[in-house]
């Protein structure tokens, strides 16, 4: 009686509960490019993101775009840009990555003459979630280097993004 209970228990649990397994085409359709909007380093604060592909989808190089908005007076403000590459593990939907990048890093307030933007060197470590469908989301954390800082303020900082959009696959 209770092989019978055990049974009927296994064969009631739905199928994705066994586990993340691929289908058989799943391995055939690799990403191709993203595109995504969002904000963070990698997005040029807040803007938009393209990224291409290659070695069956586990590399890509990415440009990103945006603006840095004016809060308040004597915020540097403008356009922006960020550029970089990723290393991503196995996975068809879930999957993580590690990002190497340069972008926007830190912004130096007060007059005119002295505001600016600051760039630099960063490494993040993110998620990356794509359905079968195409929507992508995409996480990340990480640190980044921001030399010619004011005297007093740390040159090491914290980067991160947010960001939705969608991926094409072949």
């Amino acid at each position: 009686m209770h092989r019978l209970v055990l049974l009927v228990l296994m064969l009631s649990v739905p199928a994705p509960l066994y586990g993340q397994a691929a289908s058989p085409l799943a391995g055939q359709r690799t990403r191709i490019a993203t595109v995504t909007a969002g904000t963070g380093n990698a997005l040029g604060w807040l803007g938009l993101q393209g990224e291409r592909y290659w070695a069956r989808d586990r590399l890509s190089a990415f440009l990103g775009a945006g603006y840095t908005p004016e809060i308040d007076v004597d915020d540097p403000s403008g356009p922006t840009f960020a550029a970089g590459v990723r290393g991503f593990t196995p996975g068809y939907k879930h999957r993580g990555f590690l990002e190497l990048s340069v972008s926007q890093l830190a912004l130096v307030y007060g007059p005119a003459e002295e505001r600016r933007r600051l760039y630099g060197p960063g490494l993040q470590a993110g998620y990356q979630f794509v359905t079968a469908g195409g929507f992508t989301l995409m996480l990340s954390l990480g640190l980044g280097y921001a030399p010619d800082v004011p005297e007093g303020e740390s040159e090491v900082g914290g980067m991160g993004g947010l960001s939705l959009g969608y991926t094409w696959r072949r």
